[in-house]
């Protein structure tokens, strides 16, 4: 039997990247491996395999420098040398890595761009950027290391620039999604929407954009409201779902926009389908996201998307399925996208079209690719 560690530094979340982690598991277990899962906090694993062995460092939830390191080497101390061990996170060692969270240089990079010339110098001093950096660079440049498995050729690319990488090592799997799993869902999309304009008392005759997220600052949220609000004469509703310490600051910015009639705060949703089922088009104006989930779970739903350059998920997005913005330093250029994309309302044909746009990422095609990776 083959024995695999599979690293993932929390699993105490409900976030994508934790479901994602727990479906490489399964995908493991499938294929008759037995599995050490090492990570932190309290576990509780949906999962009642008897070829299941779980690992957990005590820590606390908010995230500190410290907390890094203490995972690093408690994953070291676990890790044989001839082992099969794949890293979702960073952390100093293993054979393969999966960087779904990107280059954490290249992040640094694109963070400071919107901060002032202080902010972005405290960049280099804090304590948590300096760790995690020198566990990246460890990470990418160990002899031991035989694959990485990147989620975007944006990753790839910023990868090869920051480290001395050989490119041979280096393959892109993109991020699948339930396609096959959300059939009914999509298929029962117009009774759907019908159900969430009566539930959020919303205008039927409205475009209905959505934004999709944590960390509405990163995601781009403001660029996105300063870009709405020049669209006075537009009928368009944005659905902001999520959660943040800061959504104080965007209701108010929503306020000073005298957007209050056309923008709504959600929260975060156990069940995000029927928002996926109302909108006409998604949002992700996103500073830097290696691929973030929701552009492939929106396309599998039939939604038009809206998509930085600097999300790598643009990158499976066909032609007619959705559009970038061009820029997101500048409102009207936001804007302009924000009003191309009115010209693509959701309709049964177009809404099929888009879905079937990405059939070939269901999870039972994208997941294999990552564990015959790991066990060739």
């Amino acid at each position: 039997m083959k024995r695999i560690v599979l690293i993932k530094s929390r699993l105490d979340r409900s976030g994508g990247a934790e479901k994602y982690a727990w479906r490489l598991l399964t995908a493991f277990l499938k294929e008759s491996c037995r599995v050490t899962l090492l990570t932190s906090g309290k576990v509780s694993s949906p999962l009642p395999a008897k070829d299941l062995i779980i690992h957990s460092l005590h820590s606390k939830k908010k995230l500190s420098f410290r907390q890094v390191r203490a995972f690093d080497r408690f994953c070291l101390r676990h890790c044989l040398k001839n082992e099969t061990i794949l890293g979702l996170d960073r952390t100093s060692f293993q054979t393969h890595l999966r960087a779904s969270n990107g280059v954490h240089a290249a992040y640094l990079h694109h963070r400071s761009q919107g901060e002032s010339l202080f902010r972005a110098l405290s960049f280099s001093l804090n304590p948590l950027h300096r760790t995690l950096l020198k566990i990246e660079k460890n990470s990418f440049t160990h002899p031991a290391l035989q694959k990485i498995i990147v989620n975007s050729h944006l990753v790839k690319r910023e990868l090869l620039s920051y480290y001395p990488v050989d490119e041979k090592k280096v393959v892109v799997v993109h991020n699948g999604v339930e396609w096959e799993e959300k059939r009914d869902a999509f298929d029962s999309w117009k009774e759907g929407r019908e159900n969430a304009l009566a539930r959020f008392n919303l205008s039927p005759h409205s475009f209905h954009l959505l934004f999709l997220g944590h960390n509405f600052r990163r995601k781009g949220l403001e660029p996105l409201l300063r870009g709405l609000a020049l669209l006075l004469h537009e009928e368009i509703h944005l659905s902001v779902v999520g959660r943040d310490k800061q959504e104080g600051y965007f209701r108010n910015l929503v306020k000073t926009l005298r957007l209050e009639n056309r923008v709504s705060f959600f929260k975060q949703q156990t069940d995000t389908t029927p928002f996926y089922q109302l909108a006409d088009a998604l949002a992700i104006p996103s500073w830097y996201d290696p691929f973030a989930n929701v552009t492939v779970e929106a396309l599998s739903m039939g939604v038009y998307l809206l998509s930085s350059k600097t999300n790598g998920g643009h990158e499976v997005v066909k032609e007619g399925c959705g559009s970038l913005f061009p820029s997101l330093t500048s409102n009207e250029a936001v804007a302009l996208a924000l009003k191309q994309a009115l010209s693509h309302p959701k309709t049964e044909e177009r809404a099929r079209a888009i879905r079937n746009s990405v059939k070939e990422l269901d999870f039972s095609i994208q997941l294999p690719r990552i564990t015959r990776l790991c066990l060739a």
